[in-house]
């Protein structure tokens, strides 16, 4: 058997290698590499090396060996420090152990409870607009999609509960995240975020407990944690619970709202397509209704609008495993200790798999063409076993936003240098500032 490493690509500086360029603008540097060496090459980083993989089959070994050969965990040390032990920061054992309440929590059955949600806080988002004015998409969403997670997962009362502070010591949390520095160093970034850790205990240790004493006045996500055993029939931990209920607001506020404000943008870039998604809002959603389940599936061209925006502009371009024991991919075999790099910059936009792939084309996911079909060919939610439990929760949020916001407003981009700002946690687009007038309702 072979023992050759992928190709290195070029750059990069004595000791820190690529690492610098990793942060600054990974897309270019995998581009090159794969321009270079195709759909395996080599990065240092530091200290240690990782190979990054191009490709439905190579996509399709890195999710498929995860928990085997490939670990999760160790790649997301940063997010273990800030939110706890859990979802893909805990061990395999604990992952799996989890896995039946990410299931619970996101069962078909509970999705329509989750877009009412949406729906009332989208609506009073819009209502907050006025008649006209201008606003920035970019940050809008991060606020609206914290308020849709506070109000599907905590209920009505979310804001009461959770109070102001519990939101500025997420932001402080939210603003530690460092996937380059140990977490642990005493840095004033981290001091703050494990103060606030120590604060946003304080607020769950309560909210569990009236939840315990009133049981039958809640139904909400604390109350299923509560009452729902995990996978060896040991109940969460109010710490867990916590856990639990951070690492989901971040995996769905941060990501969605990145994916929401690029969904937004980029229908607004292409007036041509967004002229299709206005038709199709004004037949099946006349103003002043609301959209439900039913009416999400019935909304093709803003599904196909989504799909492309997370092959476009996804915002967890990058996805990160350890070899734990050596693995083959293709010629090479990639030792222990080694990292693997699933990245959509290249993945998305292979011409073999997509026609024209640097243009926005949403009909690519129509019947008639079905482009990217195999499971493995967008990334964008993980893959296999792997995928985002929450995915469907975030798709139906991105759509009630989208068809209620056209539904009620013309909207005119002003913003015109829109990038993509690399989040250390998430991607979101720089400032997309544009001008609202509100419809008239007997249009």
């Amino acid at each position: 058997m072979t023992t050759k490493t992928p190709p290195i690509v070029s750059g990069g500086y004595p000791v820190v290698g690529h690492a610098l360029e990793m942060m600054k603008d990974r897309e270019s540097l995998f581009k090159r590499g794969f321009r270079e060496h195709g759909d395996l090459f080599s990065i240092k980083l530091g200290p240690r090396y990782a190979v990054v993989i191009t490709g439905a089959d190579y996509n399709k070994q890195f999710y498929m060996q995860t928990d085997k050969e490939l670990n999760m965990q160790d790649g997301y040390q940063f997010l273990k420090a800030s939110f706890g032990e859990v979802l893909f920061t805990a061990s395999k054992e604990l992952y799996t152990n989890q896995r039946p309440l990410l299931q619970e929590i996101f069962r078909r059955e509970r999705m329509a409870g989750y877009i009412q949600a949406m729906n009332i806080e989208v609506q009073n988002w819009l209502d907050s607009l006025g008649e006209s004015g201008e606003v920035d998409i970019s940050a809008a969403m991060l606020k609206l999609t914290q308020f849709v997670a506070g109000r599907a997962f905590i209920g009505p009362h979310f804001e009461q509960e959770l109070g102001e502070v519990f939101w500025q010591q997420y932001d402080a949390i939210s603003n530690a995240l460092d996937p380059v520095l140990p977490p642990n160093l005493p840095l004033p970034k981290f001091r703050r975020r494990d103060r606030a850790r120590i604060k946003i205990r304080e607020v769950f240790s309560q909210l569990v407990q009236k939840r315990r004493e009133n049981p039958s006045e809640y139904e909400d996500l604390i109350t299923i944690l509560l009452n729902y055993p995990m996978k060896d029939g040991e109940f969460l931990s109010d710490e867990m619970i916590m856990n639990l209920f951070m690492g989901l607001l971040f995996a769905g506020h941060e990501t969605t709202a990145g994916q929401a404000a690029w969904t937004i943008t980029l229908l607004l870039q292409h007036p041509e397509y967004l002229k299709l998604v206005q038709q199709e809002i004004n037949e099946k959603l006349p103003f002043g209704s609301e959209i439900d389940g039913r009416k999400i599936a019935e909304f093709n061209h803003i599904a196909w609008a989504i799909d492309e925006t997370t092959r476009l502009r996804p915002s967890a371009d990058v996805q990160l495993r350890t070899v734990e024991e050596p693995i083959r991919l293709g010629e090479y075999e990639i030792p222990v200790g080694w990292q693997l790099i699933a990245n959509a910059a290249n993945s998305h936009t292979l011409p073999e798999v997509f026609t024209d792939p640097a243009v926005y084309d949403p009909l690519r996911f129509s019947p008639e063409r079905k482009e990217g079909k195999n499971p493995f060919a967008i990334v964008g939610f993980g893959g296999g076993m792997h995928k985002c439990t929450g995915m469907n929760f975030a798709k139906n949020e991105m759509t009630v936003i989208t068809s209620l916001l056209f539904q009620q407003f013309d909207l005119e981009l002003l913003s015109e240098d829109i990038r993509v700002i690399q989040g250390n946690g998430a991607n979101h687009p720089s400032p997309v500032w544009v001008r609202y007038t509100k419809k008239d309702s007997k249009s």
